[in-house]
């Protein structure tokens, strides 16, 4: 009997723990425009921190281990820290001699690296000629502040997804591609351009990671063909492929994915959701700011944060898809990712 006791105390103890813990986290957006980082608090939608700089952001990512957000200014990579929401250190890439432009980046599931989608233009003091490197895989040691390794990769690479193995990485552009970190071999992993055999040549818009630490890891593009749309799935766990066919054809910029996985919420000028499992549509709405490009989710799946593209973010409720509010901005950005902490 007094086993049985402490038994129900000890269960007692353990769900008190649980639920105590699920309230204490929160969400916030990140959201970084030109010249301005601002965080959202996500529980009232208001910006409650600006970090300034003087740069444009074209893509941005939270390191796995959630402790910084880096944000890619083509020529540098800055770092803020998400504990004090400070900006404490910037990578640059770029120097007189060797203008390397980061198209797309990432950053490895030990949080120790950066894997840069790099095109490099070299020169010589003072001889007129450029020096144009074939498009480089950049393997970069954060903490040493130095390159490790590289890998030749195809052209038009704008999106690199770290598998938790942390043996290969996925790179999106005009096609997908697996990369062996250990041997350097890439192989085709999904086709865009060059589908295969009686394969219809697919079209991303645009390739956006909406990845956060935590979720699922569930990675998607909206890609579009001659009968219709599709949305490609891979999970970075274990690099698993896997389509979902679309009912209807909407454009859309980027998507989500629910945190229980039963839907996948896109955008552009519209706001769709569409059920995960048929690729039914469950429900549109026209965005009433306009066309926006990043679209995020706040861990319960409550809430959906669209935008920006221009100066703001509308705020959703993603069962009704009913505007709730606008969270004006400074400027224009591209993208923005939710964290919870």
């Amino acid at each position: 009997m007094k086993f049985k006791l402490y038994k129900i105390l000890f269960s007692a103890i353990i769900f008190c723990f649980i639920v105590s813990h699920a309230s204490i986290a929160k969400d916030y957006i990140y959201a970084p425009v030109s010249n301005a980082l601002h965080v959202i608090d996500c529980d009232t939608d208001t910006i409650v921190k600006t970090v300034n700089y003087n740069d444009y952001i074209t893509g941005a990512a939270f390191s796995p281990n959630k402790k910084r957000y880096y944000l890619n200014a083509f020529h540098s990579i800055y770092a803020i820290n998400t504990a004090t929401n400070e900006l404490t250190d910037t990578y640059k890439f770029s120097s007189e001699l060797s203008k390397v432009d980061i198209l797309g980046f990432t950053v490895s599931a030990d949080s120790k690296k950066f894997y840069l989608s790099c095109s490099i233009t070299k020169k010589k003091q003072n001889i007129p000629k450029l020096n144009v490197l074939s498009p480089q895989l950049v393997v970069y040691d954060i903490a040493d502040k130095k390159v490790v390794k590289n890998y030749q990769i195809p052209y038009g690479v704008m999106t690199v997804i770290a598998l938790k193995d942390n043996k290969s990485v996925i790179l999106g552009g005009l096609d997908f591609y697996k990369l062996d970190l250990e041997s350097g071999k890439i192989e085709k992993y999904f086709g865009l351009l060059n589908p295969g055999k009686d394969k219809e040549v697919k079209n991303a818009l645009a390739i956006w990671n909406s990845l956060t630490p935590g979720d699922h890891g569930i990675f998607n593009v909206p890609y579009y063909t001659a009968s219709g749309m599709g949305y490609l799935l891979i999970d970075t766990k274990d690099g698993k492929l896997s389509e979902v066919k679309g009912k209807d054809v909407f454009f859309e910029y980027s998507a989500v994915i629910s945190p229980d996985k039963k839907y996948l919420y896109g955008a552009m000028d519209e706001l769709i959701k569409v059920d995960l499992k048929t690729g039914e549509t469950v429900k549109m709405v026209p965005l009433e700011r306009g066309t926006n490009y990043a679209i995020s989710l706040t861990s319960d799946g409550k809430k959906i944060y669209v935008g920006p593209a221009g100066n703001d973010i509308s705020v959703y409720d993603s069962k009704t898809l009913k505007l709730l509010g606008v969270i004006t901005l400074e400027a224009d950005g591209l993208v923005a990712h939710r964290l919870t902490l």
